[in-house]
């Protein structure tokens, strides 16, 4: 638990740390059916005749999306219900479940979904163990203008995740039984500054997202929510010591850059 604790306290430190550098801020841009929001609960799918997907995010801060974080697939015979959320600290969460109310079980491929804002030029710093790290090239092997995106699938290997010029899928194979609810956790983190990413922005994206893997934000789920969770496991203890390296790596970049600044 401590180093859980000390990995997540770590991630939120270069968060404040990266404030010196007057970083862009996410947007309450999530669709609730009739407008955008900070929040969505309730039922997934789209709404007619606009077929706007419930709780999806649009922008979310400096054109960092264009339509992101949806079930596109897989989801027929089921009841989905969703709890979409911007957290503090530029993180949007996506907490589905999907029960099965009919008599037989069902085995299917959910994919969740995201259509990037980088306009089909994506530049991939980071991709394994539920967690992809990219940014928008600007055509020199370095991040444009939009935010560099920590996007993170889980830590049990349920979700596999492919990312393509501005596309982003993550794809779980799971089996529902009758009268069973099941449910998948996805997070998206964004970083950049004002005047657009750089190597810190990049470095604190991976280290958010690796604390996010450890000790993912559960905040305001309920006991039940999580006892359904599948793409989760949230008994681990030790962090690989990659990730506090680049954790420490990060508050070490990140804090003289904001020397510099002084």
């Amino acid at each position: 638990m401590f180093s859980r604790i000390l990995l997540a306290t770590a991630a939120s430190l270069l968060v404040g740390i990266s404030a010196h550098a007057a970083p862009v801020q996410a947007t309450a841009s999530i669709f609730n059916g009739s407008g955008y929001g900070s929040s969505y609960t309730g039922p997934g799918g789209t709404v007619s005749p606009s077929n706007a997907a419930l709780g999806w995010v649009v922008d979310g801060g400096n054109g960092a999306f264009d339509a992101f974080g949806f079930y596109n697939s897989g989801t027929a015979g089921l009841t989905q219900s969703r709890q979409v959320e911007l957290l503090s600290g530029n993180v949007f969460r996506f907490f589905d479940s999907f029960a099965n109310t009919s008599s037989q079980v069902i085995t299917t491929t959910l994919n969740f979904f995201g259509n990037l804002g980088s306009d089909g030029d994506e530049l991939v710093h980071y991709n394994q163990n539920g967690l992809v790290v990219s940014c928008e090239d600007d055509w020199t092997g370095h991040c444009g203008s939009d935010p560099v995106l920590a996007l993170v699938s889980g830590n049990n290997g349920l979700g596999i995740a492919s990312i393509s010029p501005d596309r982003y899928n993550v794809s779980f194979s799971v089996t529902i039984a009758p009268g069973e609810v099941l449910s998948l956790l996805n997070f998206a983190f964004l970083a950049s500054d004002e005047n657009g990413p750089s190597d810190g922005d990049v470095v604190l994206a991976q280290a958010t997202g690796l604390a996010l893997l450890d000790a993912p934000r559960l905040e305001g789920l309920s006991a039940e929510q999580l006892a359904t969770l599948a793409n989760y496991t949230l008994a681990s203890e030790v962090p690989e010591p990659s990730g506090m390296a680049l954790v420490l790596a990060g508050l070490a970049a990140l804090g003289w850059r904001a020397r510099r600044k002084v």
